[in-house]
């Protein structure tokens, strides 16, 4: 078994567990194949300060074969269904145009991804450079399809949706067996949108334990919260699909962030990021000068004369802290006095050993 790694490199971004998080904004579909709508969901993104856009590259009849097999979801507060080749068709953006989409993401300061689902489509983004791979939860168990973009050797981000530990363990391992350790994977829920009460967040942490691997979240649920929670769970990656407007015209756009939500969202993650801290064990400079005000410490209950033999009755427990400690009490009591201390004074240990 190979040995994975703390850190991964994607372009120039260095995600992991000591790095910040590495914000993906899923475009997935919702260009509803205009390239020009996708260029602008580029400039949004960029502006929102996420790190990464991501594409799907792909070609309908190469994934879905029967016409008659239809796919229905929400659009414009209405139900659709309607044949998912079709659909699929509709929002196709031919290979040779994403040169142009990766290039002005590029110039824009962004990281490029895109989740492939054929092998030409995988070998069209290595030609582009892509920096990593994502793999979308319907292919953890399109094993031929892993080894052939393992071998690739670049990064690969998995989702996890519809899979039990058996899944992630058999897509790992066959990744792990082509040489490539550089391996991230998504808890992920593929019920969209995803409601509350099926985020089931620990999973992050189950993940985590049990594959010692970066683990991160796909979130399919409205609004934000489900992201910043998942930076407490240890997500070292947050993919969050996204819409120009949830008004559009599409199975995702009702549950993906608009430009203002996407901002909030990074910021939020970002915020979350500082609120984790270190997880040391220890007071904050800020909490040490309070600790010295508000803290009590050991002080006479009034005046002592030299060679008076402490008692519990002498000592009295205020503020400030900056003295003997109330847990110290037990060291004196009992102990004679070797220089006089006034009333209010706090005890020091010089005024018991030499």
């Amino acid at each position: 078994m190979i040995k994975p790694v703390a850190e991964i490199s994607i372009g120039d971004r260095l995600v992991g567990p000591n790095q910040p998080c590495f914000v993906i904004a899923e475009i997935g579909i919702n260009h509803n194949g205009d390239i020009e709508t996708a260029m602008r969901m580029i400039d949004a993104i960029a502006e929102s300060g996420a790190d990464c856009v991501k594409f799907q590259t792909f070609r309908a009849d190469g994934f879905c074969s029967n016409p008659d097999d239809t796919y229905e979801y929400i659009s414009q507060e209405k139900t659709v269904r309607e044949s998912m080749l079709e659909m699929f068709r509709r929002v196709e953006i031919p290979y040779d145009d994403f040169a142009g989409l990766f290039k002005h993401a590029r110039d824009q300061g962004l990281t490029v991804l895109s989740t492939p689902t054929d092998e030409e489509a995988v070998d069209a983004l290595d030609v582009l450079g892509i920096e990593a791979f994502k793999i979308g939860s319907d292919d953890i168990v399109y094993t031929p399809f892993l080894e052939y973009i393992a071998k690739k050797g670049k990064p690969m981000i998995i989702s996890t949706g519809m899979a039990n530990s058996a899944d992630i363990d058999r897509a790992v391992t066959v990744i792990q067996h082509c040489g490539n350790s550089e391996i991230i994977i998504l808890h992920c829920v593929s019920q969209y949108p995803t409601p509350e009460e099926d985020l089931n967040l620990l999973k992050i942490v189950s993940i985590k334990d049990q594959f010692a691997l970066q683990t991160g979240f796909s979130d399919h649920s409205e609004g934000i919260h489900a992201a910043a929670a998942a930076i407490a769970m240890g997500s070292t990656v947050i993919e969050k699909h996204f819409t120009l407007d949830k008004n559009m015209a599409g199975p995702d756009h009702r549950f993906s962030c608009d430009p203002t939500e996407l901002a909030e969202l990074v910021k939020t993650v970002r915020q979350t990021e500082k609120m984790m801290g270190s997880g040391d064990i220890k007071p904050t400079h800020e909490e040490l000068e309070m600790a010295l005000i508000s803290r009590r410490s050991l002080v006479a209950a009034t005046s002592l004369p030299d060679g008076h033999i402490l008692c519990r009755e002498d000592v009295l427990f205020q503020r400030p802290g900056s003295g003997l400690l109330p847990y110290e009490i037990d060291r004196l009591v009992g102990r004679a006095i070797i220089k006089p201390v006034s009333s209010g004074e706090l005890f020091r240990l010089e005024h018991f050993f030499e």
